[in-house]
């Protein structure tokens, strides 16, 4: 039976065991060493229990687990940068520099290094990880543009015009009918007219110093960028809203005939509603030539059919399809809100010049102050040729167009 030791003893076993554990626990820096010596402060409690035989130890039993209760507290203080940190590491170590070396000779003893070392303890810090790309400004999406057909005009002796003949749709006569038998036959009358269409061209400038170029190569090359989009964003815009005058395009909106609706008593009419409506408008006297496949319109005028619902709470439109009524739903938020054009996208081609120019040049006084201008350029032009027009409609106000449709009919 091993011996049974007084409360004193027991105490300073205690005391000595608790030193030791110190030691561990002020150097303990992850949860994962924290516990080990939590696991080693159970250990030893429970060997002494064993040992005592029954002795009354509650009270150094209370005494070990307060103190580790205190050190456990003031790991936690530490870790979370709360006050406990009063000296930096460089500091402690210079303090204590004489025991190092000592122990270094193979000496012995213990030395403490308390202080909490930060990030922020170290001044003029330039390290980091840097992102190798520059932030992108946003842009409406390039809708129409990129659903329309484009035609390169190359480079040959054309004069930068598009020259074209049609039909002069105003003047024709169709004039056949049956004809009885000694009887004259009705004459039609057919013409044609030229019509002639200049490129027009979209340009940006930006001046920027020669040293802009020589030290800041990365955002140097983002200003190519910046703008090209700069052009293009004047290009779709003037794809749906150009009015044909001055330099301006001759957007879709622009040439375009209007739609008339008419009292059809559909009840609650919708957006997919006047879209079957505006497509049949074009199909029904020239279906053998049309098959209007694209709906032109913004968000906020879609958005009045998406959320819609049915009697049940079930949304009326599946969007997922893409689709309204047989049309491909062209979202441009160029469109202007309550409006819509429905046509056959074939007959609306872009013609271009390939590419988009970047040029750099100095103009004025640039050369004496190391400047430079750099400019972009494109050339195009939205053709729906005059005889193609009928392909297409135009609905400048949905809300009215809607009430129309769901009058009675007369």
């Amino acid at each position: 039976m091993s011996e049974i030791k007084t409360p004193e003893q027991i105490a300073e076993d205690l005391n000595k065991s608790i030193a030791t554990f110190k030691e561990q626990v002020d150097k303990a820096a992850t949860k994962e060493e924290i516990a080990a010596v939590n696991e080693a402060i159970e250990t030893f409690k429970n060997e002494q229990n064993a040992k005592l035989e029954g002795l009354a130890t509650s009270k150094a039993l209370k005494e070990l687990e307060d103190r580790a209760i205190a050190q456990g507290k003031a790991i936690t203080e530490l870790k979370s940068g709360g006050k406990a940190t009063v000296k930096t590491l460089a500091a402690e170590f210079i303090e204590k520099k004489d025991a190092i070396k000592d122990i270094a000779r193979g000496g012995h003893g213990e030395v403490e290094i308390k202080a909490l070392t930060t990030r922020g303890s170290i001044t003029n810090n330039a390290s980091g990880f840097f992102l190798p790309e520059i932030g992108q400004l946003g842009v409406k999406e390039r809708s129409l543009y990129n659903v329309l057909p484009k035609v390169n005009v190359s480079d040959s002796n054309n004069g930068g015009t598009i020259r074209y003949r049609d039909w002069d749709e105003a003047t024709i006569v169709r004039a056949a009918a049956m004809v009885a038998e000694g009887a004259a036959f009705p004459e039609s009358k057919a013409a044609f007219e030229w019509y002639t269409k200049d490129l027009r061209k979209v340009g940006d400038t930006l001046p920027v110093t020669e040293e802009f170029f020589e030290d800041e190569a990365q955002a140097a090359a983002e200003l190519d960028m910046f703008l090209t989009v700069n052009v293009e964003t004047e290009i779709d815009s003037q794809l749906v809203n150009g009015d044909n005058t001055g330099q301006n395009l001759d957007g879709i909106f622009n040439s375009s005939p209007a739609y008339t609706p008419v009292a059809s008593g559909i009840a609650s009419a919708n957006l997919k509603d006047l879209a079957i409506k505006v497509r049949n408008d074009i199909t029904r006297s020239r279906g053998s030539k049309y098959r209007p496949d694209m709906m032109l319109v913004s968000s906020s005028t879609m958005e009045g059919l998406v959320l819609a619902k049915d009697a049940n709470n079930n949304y009326i439109f599946d969007e997922n399809t893409g689709t309204l009524g047989g049309l491909a739903v062209v979202v441009d938020e160029n469109t202007p809100d309550n409006a819509i054009v429905v046509g056959d996208r074939r007959y609306a081609r872009i013609y271009e010049k390939t590419g988009l120019a970047i040029s750099r040049g100095m103009v004025n006084n640039q050369f004496n102050e190391d400047e430079m201008t750099l400019k972009a350029r494109k050339r195009l032009l939205l053709l729906i040729r005059e005889v193609d027009k009928t392909g297409f409609r135009k609905v400048t106000d949905v809300d009215a167009a809607l009430t129309t449709l769901s009058a009675a009919v007369a």
